[in-house]
Parts: structure tokens; sequence; C-alpha cells
């Protein structure tokens, strides 16, 4: 494998659509409501998103590269790394001070999105800081902590990524957008909550400590449902009590297989071909609802 190729697989290409997919539900509600926006801002919002993104997937190989936990974990098509650094463990480094270019390249074109919207500069700079927090320290300081490893993923995806785009875009805040934005939150929990099963083990002797490992496969797949139910929810309630279109419901139909995959979660043993099949219908999940629906407001709008 050449050089550039590891670069790039520890990138995680196919990952870095769930950035499309969060921004997607933010720009379709921005035209739902009719607000004008320059594609420019459109541009350095997509590209930030997708900068942070890479850094924090180049910086979670490096560690866990150097940690050797890679070489410990049974890889599946969406756990256990992207196996580029085992393969190459020469180009850790490399990765690793690439990983810290993305991030510099997320802070400059952050700052770009600041200057283009004064009118909510506070609160896009509060919440880019805590974006480039977690990008840094997730893998070496959040995973240690059952719940902030549970729930940042979400947070910078769902209430950063989605919810902040709309805030940089209308120069505002709107609880119908910040209510929409809980749904990428709860899936990316729940996204990494279930690509954690086949690896826990591997995990804690690493010196990991999520949901998995402190709670157990049994409370984790519960978590699981909760999150599901609760995604639900918001989207059914949102639409009701905010009088969006009745078919932005359409977005739902993504999300039936989540009591299958409770079910593969609630009796996990192993990373069989069954469970395999689960993690695939939960990536598609987190992806198409919130892209779904996204395209439904847009043209709504």
């Amino acid at each position: 494998m050449s050089v550039l190729s590891t670069v790039v697989k520890t990138m995680r290409p196919p990952f870095l659509l769930l950035v499309v997919s969060c921004l997607t539900l933010s720009f379709g509600f921005v035209n739902f409501l009719n607000i004008d926006g320059s594609w420019f801002l459109f541009s350095l919002i997509l590209v930030c998103g997708l900068c942070a993104h890479i850094a924090v997937n180049m910086l979670n190989e490096y560690v866990d590269c150097t940690s050797k936990l890679d070489f410990a974990t049974n890889r599946t098509p969406f756990s256990g790394g992207s196996g580029a650094l085992v393969s190459e463990p020469s180009v850790a480094g490399l990765v690793k001070y690439i990983g810290i270019a993305f991030v510099l390249l997320t802070i400059v074109s952050g700052i770009m999105v600041l200057r283009q919207t004064p009118e909510a500069w506070l609160s896009l700079f509060a919440m880019g800081v805590l974006g480039v927090v977690i990008v840094v320290s997730y893998t070496p300081v959040l995973n240690r902590y059952p719940w902030l490893c549970l729930v940042a993923p979400g947070l910078g995806f769902g209430m950063l990524m989605s919810y902040g785009s709309y805030v940089a875009v209308s120069g505002s805040h709107n609880i119908t957008m910040l209510l929409l934005a809980l749904i990428p939150t709860l899936l990316t929990n729940n996204l990494l909550l279930l690509n954690q099963f086949p690896d826990a083990a591997s995990d804690a002797e690493h010196g990991r400590n999520h949901v998995l490992i402190e709670y157990g496969y049994a409370f984790s797949a519960r978590l699981y449902l909760a999150q599901w139910l609760l995604t639900i929810l918001v989207v059914v309630s949102t639409v009701m009590v905010f009088s969006l279109p009745w078919y932005s419901l359409v977005c739902l139909l993504p999300m039936l297989p989540g009591w299958r995959i409770y079910q593969q979660a609630k009796q996990f043993e192993q990373p069989d071909k069954s469970f395999l099949a689960a993690m695939g219908q939960n990536v598609m999940m987190t992806l198409a609802t919130p892209l779904l629906l996204g395209v439904v407001l847009c043209v709504a709008g």
C-alpha cells in the first residue's frame, strides 16, 4: 500500500457522508424558511465540517495505532479502524501531522464562517471552541468517560454541525431547528454505540471505558432502543407542533430497521453475519433519515 493510499484510508472517506447528511438537514430547513444564504457561506461550512471529521478520524487512527488497539480489534466494515496503519505503521507520524493540519484548517475555515455571520459570532465562537475540543480530545480523553464518550459524537454532528450551520446561515437561533438537530444527535450517538459492540473487550484492555464496558451489552442495547424511540418521538412531535409538512414524516421510513437492530444488539455475542447486517442498516438509517428530511424540507420551501 502506498503512503498516499494509506493516508487517504485513515481519513475514512465513506464516513464523511455523515457531514453531508447533517448539513442537508440544516440547509433544507433554511430553504424551507426562505432564508437567503450565500453559496460561499454554504461551501465554507461544508469545508469546515469535512475538515473537522477528517481530523478526528486521522487522530483516532494515529492514537489507536500507537496504543496497539487497532492490532487487537475484530475489524469490520464499520468498526475497528481502517486497518491502514496496521499495514503501514511507519506512516503513523505523517498521519498525526496531517490530522493536526486538518484541525488547523477547521479553525481557519471556522473563523471565516464567523466573519460571514457577525450577528451570531458569540454563539458560533462558543460552538466552534467546543467542536475543536471534541475533535482533539475524543480518542485520548473522552473515550475514558462513558457518558461523555456516548454524547460527544452526537453533540458534534447534531448540535454543533447541523444546528450550528443553521445559526451561521440565518444569524439567529430557532427552537424548531434545535429540535430537528436532535435527530442526527441521537442517531449519531447510536451509530458510535453500536459500532463499539465488536471491540468492547479490546477497548477495555487498552484503557477505554465507554458505556459498553461500564454497563454491559444488555444496558447498551436498551440505551440504543431508547435513543431510537426518542428520535421517532422528536420527528413526530416537531412535525405536529411546529406545522412542518405532514409528508416530512417520510423520513421515518429509514428508521424502520431500528427494532430489528435492537434485537441483534440485545442478543449480541460476536460480530456474526446478522450483526454485521444490523450495523450496515444502522449506518444507512443514520445517513438517510436527516438527509431525507432535509430534502423534503427543501422541496417544501
